[in-house]
């Protein structure tokens, strides 16, 4: 079990927004870890039934004597300062801490987390991956951002060291976390209401790499530039892919795309024949981002065989 000496002080959480889609994965996970966890919504969801079927209480509105008797209470970003909880809270001197912030501390429960990130693809990625790791019965944890329909859900409580998460690069939340490993797929212009120019949104992805430790890895996109400049910023080490240029350590080859879109192709690594890859979604950006998880799962020495049947298992987030 990861260890859990920075957050087992709080024995009683309240989580404020607890339907959302990081939200629930986290009390699931505190849930499995044996921590009291309430929470709260504006709205019933499937998520929410989700968790209450796991036994975690969640009123709809507002539940001010879950407050009272928390340790802390965790809020989503949605959530505003003058919301009655938070008052509450702030009242009774319990103390909050948003949902980026709270994450942030789960991955140093962890010895193993792998964050992926970059302004497309992350959900896809981190699927592809989650379905790489449960193949090769790592028994991961994982975090993603949408509904994969072998999880059954958006996230997955595992036994291991390894938890798998998208790191977001908007207001900067993925320099709260502590990653062993990342994947940084392209760098674009996104989130200019925050970051207002290019140059800033770099420079966030240049703090992140720089989170990595020595012995980390890094994953990047040797077709963006700027994910490649990265690996000047990192001692960790670096692993390139790409389906433009074979110096990359993973490359793709004789790419060809059946009547639904649907891609096969043969991966190099480091100019020798790796395997013949098929994919069951559509578009050469899915070619990418398999040979993102391809390189990541290598790394770990997970399996060719593991890969190729996640990978063809995989359709689609919803």
């Amino acid at each position: 079990m990861p260890n859990i000496d920075n957050i087992k002080k709080y024995k009683n959480i309240h989580m404020i927004g607890i339907g959302g889609v990081s939200m629930s994965g986290i009390a699931a996970i505190l849930k499995n870890w044996g921590f009291t966890v309430t929470g709260s919504d504006t709205s019933d969801s499937e998520n929410v039934q989700i968790l209450i079927q796991k036994g975690i209480k969640v009123v709809i509105g507002h539940s001010l004597e879950d407050v009272v008797n928390s340790d802390i209470v965790v809020y989503s970003a949605a959530v505003k300062q003058d919301d009655p909880e938070m008052l509450e809270a702030k009242k009774l001197n319990i103390p909050t801490i948003e949902r980026a912030d709270f994450l942030g501390e789960l991955t140093r429960c962890y010895k193993d987390t792998i964050c992926v990130s970059g302004t497309h693809g992350k959900t896809t990625t981190t699927s592809m991956i989650a379905l790489c790791f449960l193949e090769a019965l790592q028994e991961p944890s994982i975090q993603v951002g949408a509904y994969l329909k072998q999880l059954g859900g958006n996230y997955m409580v595992g036994n291991s060291e390894h938890f798998i998460i998208e790191a977001c690069e908007y207001v900067e939340s993925f320099l709260k976390f502590s990653p062993k490993a990342e994947i940084i797929l392209n760098i674009d212009n996104d989130h200019l209401d925050y970051f207002k120019t290019f140059e800033n949104i770099k420079n966030a992805f240049i703090k992140y790499v720089k989170l990595l430790p020595d012995n980390g890895v890094l994953v990047v996109n040797r077709d963006d530039l700027n994910c490649f400049d990265l690996i000047s910023y990192t001692n960790a080490t670096p692993i390139t892919y790409s389906i433009e240029n074979k110096k990359a350590d993973f490359y793709a080859e004789n790419i060809i795309f059946d009547c639904d879109g649907f891609a096969e192709f043969d991966v190099y690594h480091k100019g020798e024949l790796f395997d013949r890859i098929k994919l069951s979604v559509p578009g050469i950006h899915n070619v990418s981002d398999a040979l993102a998880c391809i390189a990541l799962c290598t790394q770990y020495e997970i399996e060719k065989v593991a890969i190729k049947s996640a990978l063809l298992k995989f359709t689609r987030c919803s």
